[in-house]
């Protein structure tokens, strides 16, 4: 989970930094734009670092529909994407499958260690950002403490009428301070004017109406609200250099914007420069970002911006509508990625109402199974269901046509432990009415009455959730499939199995059968979504991942597919004339499907209905 944790927050940076980098081109071809819309810019990309592109693809991936119809994975439109912007955690390819050893095991030990590492080295940098912050707030607290709430003064009367002039409901309280802390707006939601008293002594009347004005304009623009956000994204982000670029370009634009809005409000740019100068020989600038003075940005360059009266361009209506297209764009393409590109997955997860259909089992039998028993079987027999020392967990699985663990959540520690025998019969209306349904449907109702029963006997209650979670995707290999399609041939239908095979010997398969053993599949009259999803996904190879059908081939075939299963030993014979050993084993499972089914596995992300067990009980007595 840690390794997960950390390779999502790899994405996010990525992605974040892609973000920034466009920003910056953005700001650097609107650099004769208005400093406003530039300042919103950088606040945009600072507010990236907080907004994961993932949790916007999550929001537009559950608006998308979930289609039940069958067990297939919709196309995934932008994999090319995908890949390109989380490259830490998407890998489309097929993946590898490894024998854990000891050079594994002292890997992982090594990743957890530099995890756990970087995890302590990344708080240590945020306390140590924090603390320096507590700092500084301690010489604002010795201003504030200091201040006295302003009854009257030139001060007040000139911010009150700046205030009636622009049009300002809510009045700025005035504080006056005997600090020498520069003139700045203290707090977020209720933003205080904290005045340094000596400051007016070398000012003049117009001068202070300027600085006033200044202060004004952070309070309207709300820039202490936007530089607590960006505090925030650099003590979570402290060792981001993106992170403290952008706060040197959030403060030198809502400087520049501040002075921008002096100037349009009619102060004469010379007196404004001359004000800035003055408070600044006079006072100490302000320690902290959140606390907006009238200092701050590059000084030289702020007074030769003023000074030279550069007009302050207008956004025509087409600039105004192109940027707030981008904005629009940047919050809702990764909403429709998300709708149109998770791949949704039905599982054949049945809803539990459901259960309670047109058939019922007329009789059931339930008992403990025998733990140490070396055959089990589920048969759906005419007339009956006969399970014989199954794990309750797998007829569970059956029961809803869950195709891996990893769509079953909830289950006590019971139910991974027990097995239990069950024979269930149906009354002869029933089962004469099953047999003349297609195998699919005949299976699907029996399992819709092994839920009623479960329901009934186990008090089971289950509910339904989606969750995003890896899937794999069999898809035919570059080459083509190299399966042997069955003859369609009424005149030669398949043979029936030998009721009795030889010991040792797999038996002849009938139409429609499949025989497995550890290593082997024998199969005849397949599909492939009976090979994806009925098969390799209860594989150990496949992680406890769903397979899903993407090959296209809507034949059916017979086929033989041999592999060397996880974790067994690879059997060596020696050679006749030096004895050299030789290495006879098939390949792992996902080498086997491209060698001997021109199939592959490809690893994708998809939508997938998992069944979570909202509470179940031991079963009834008989």
């Amino acid at each position: 989970m840690a390794i997960d944790a950390w390779r999502a927050l790899g994405d996010h940076l990525w992605q974040t930094t892609l973000f920034g980098i466009v920003a910056a081109a953005l700001g650097l071809l609107l650099r004769k734009a208005p400093a406003r819309v530039r300042s919103g810019i950088w606040l945009a990309a600072s507010l990236k670092f907080l907004v994961p592109f993932s949790l916007l693809i999550a929001m537009g991936s559950l608006l998308a529909p979930t289609h039940r119809a069958n067990a297939s994975l919709e196309p995934a439109s932008l994999y090319s994407v995908d890949t390109f912007s989380q490259p830490f955690t998407y890998a489309p390819g097929t993946i590898a499958v490894r024998m854990p050893g000891a050079l594994e095991t002292s890997s992982r030990n090594v990743m957890r260690w530099v995890l756990i590492g970087g995890t302590i080295l990344w708080l240590a940098g945020m306390l140590a950002v924090l603390g320096a912050w507590a700092r500084a707030w301690r010489r604002v607290g010795a201003a504030l403490k200091s201040a006295q709430l302003a009854v009257g003064g030139g001060e007040l009367v000139a911010l009150r009428r700046l205030e009636a002039a622009i049009g300002m409901e809510r009045p700025i309280p005035l504080l006056l301070s005997e600090s020498a802390l520069e003139p700045g707006i203290v707090g977020v939601l209720k933003p205080k004017l904290v005045w340094p008293r000596r400051i007016s002594e070398t000012l003049s009347e117009e001068q202070i109406r300027a600085i006033l004005a200044h202060e004004v304009a952070h309070v309207q623009r709300r820039d202490n609200l936007a530089a607590v956000l960006h505090m925030v994204v650099e003590a979570v982000f402290w060792w981001h250099p993106l992170v403290w670029w952008l706060g040197k370009r959030m403060i030198d634009e809502r400087e520049r914007a501040c002075d921008e809005a002096v100037v349009l409000l009619g102060n004469a740019p010379e007196t404004y420069a001359e004000a800035i100068l003055r408070a600044c020989r006079f006072s100490i600038e302000s320690p902290l970002a959140c606390v907006a003075g009238i200092s701050g940005a590059e000084l030289k360059q702020r007074i030769q911006r003023i000074v030279a009266g550069e007009p302050v361009r207008v956004l025509g209506r087409g600039r105004r509508a192109a940027l707030g297209g981008l904005g629009a764009a940047a919050i809702l393409i990764p909403v429709v990625f998300g709708f149109v590109d998770a791949p949704r997955v039905s599982a054949g997860l049945e809803d539990q109402p459901a259960a309670a259909g047109r058939f019922s089992f007329e009789v059931a039998t339930v008992k403990p199974g025998d733990q140490n028993a070396t055959q089990r079987s589920l048969l759906m027999l005419p007339g009956k269901l006969t399970v014989q020392n199954m794990p309750f967990k797998m007829v569970i699985m059956f029961a809803f046509d869950a195709k891996s663990d990893s769509q079953i959540s909830g289950l006590p520690d019971w139910v991974n432990s027990a097995t239990y025998s069950i024979e269930a019969k149906e009354d002869a209306a029933t089962a004469a009415a099953l047999d003349k349904l297609p195998r699919d449907e005949r299976t699907k109702q029996v399992q819709l009455m092994l839920q009623a029963l479960l329901a009934d006997r186990f008090h089971l209650k289950v509910s339904h959730v989606a969750k995003e979670l890896p899937v794999y995707a069999l898809v035919v290999v570059k080459g083509g499939p190299k399966l042997k399609e069955t003859p369609v041939s009424a005149a030669n239908p398949a043979p029936a199995p030998d009721p009795l095979p030889a010991p040792g010997t797999p038996p002849k398969l009938g139409k429609g059968m499949v025989f497995m053993r550890p290593g082997q599949v024998e199969a005849s009259e397949m599909g492939m979504d009976m090979l994806a999803s009925g098969i390799l996904s209860r594989m150990p190879e496949v992680g406890d991942r769903v397979v899903v059908d993407k090959t296209g081939l809507t034949g059916k075939y017979d086929f033989t597919l041999k592999w060397t299963p996880e974790n067994a030993p690879a059997p060596r014979t020696p050679e006749a004339d030096n004895g050299t050993p030789k290495d006879d084993a098939p390949p792992g499972l996902f080498t086997a499907l491209e060698e001997q089914l021109g199939l592959k596995l490809e690893a994708q992300k998809g939508s997938v209905e998992t069944l979570v067990v909202d509470s179940i009980d031991r079963p009834t007595p008989n």
